[in-house]
């Protein structure tokens, strides 16, 4: 009978919407957090990085981030400068969320509120798996670099244990991050 055998118009529809289901199923990951990107995405916040490779470049920014949290923090920490340690475990931590953009192909765009944007992203997408990026963890560690970074006289002092706090932060986001990479790394975003 024409067009009702699985090679007519509707059939092929059907059956690519079922494809395109699966293909989604396939890639779970996406739909945490996907509105949330999607909306930082149309905003202008973050945008698509063409990078050849995705993984090596991941890699590169987890080295980098390791580096500033055992290096740079921990030294800066033992010499005594609490509010170095911090800006530096901040940095790294920072790092290892933008590892997780980059290896779907996203950067934040820069500017005012690029560091919220990486924040919101990867906490919508990746808090669940990885505490250390606990929407509360990241807004908190963001708040107290930008006081420390940017010297606020009506801020707290930051305390010889937020230093340590933060660095902790940061191998814990640096240790979940290469887990999931390991795992289950994700795609690129499109």
């Amino acid at each position: 009978m024409p067009g009702s055998g699985p090679e007519s118009g509707v059939g092929s529809v059907t059956r690519l919407k079922l494809e395109q289901r699966q293909a989604r199923k396939a890639v779970a990951r996406w739909e945490k957090g996907e509105q949330t990107v999607q909306y930082l995405i149309s905003r202008g916040r973050l945008e698509n990085v063409e990078v050849e490779d995705l993984a090596a470049s991941a890699d590169a920014l987890i080295g980098r981030a390791a580096l500033r949290v055992e290096a740079t923090a921990a030294a800066a920490l033992k010499a005594g400068d609490v509010d170095g340690a911090y800006v530096a475990a901040y940095d790294a931590y920072r790092m290892a969320a933008e590892s997780l953009l980059v290896r779907q192909g996203l950067r934040a765009t820069g500017g005012d509120g690029s560091h919220m944007a990486v924040e919101d992203a990867v906490s919508a997408q990746f808090g669940a798996d990885i505490p250390a990026f606990a929407k509360p963890t990241f807004e908190r560690l963001r708040r107290t670099r930008h006081a420390a970074q940017y010297f606020d006289p009506a801020a707290a002092p930051i305390t010889k244990s937020d230093a340590s706090w933060a660095i902790e932060k940061a191998a814990a986001a640096l240790s979940g991050v290469k887990a999931l990479l390991a795992a289950s790394p994700p795609e690129r975003f499109s």
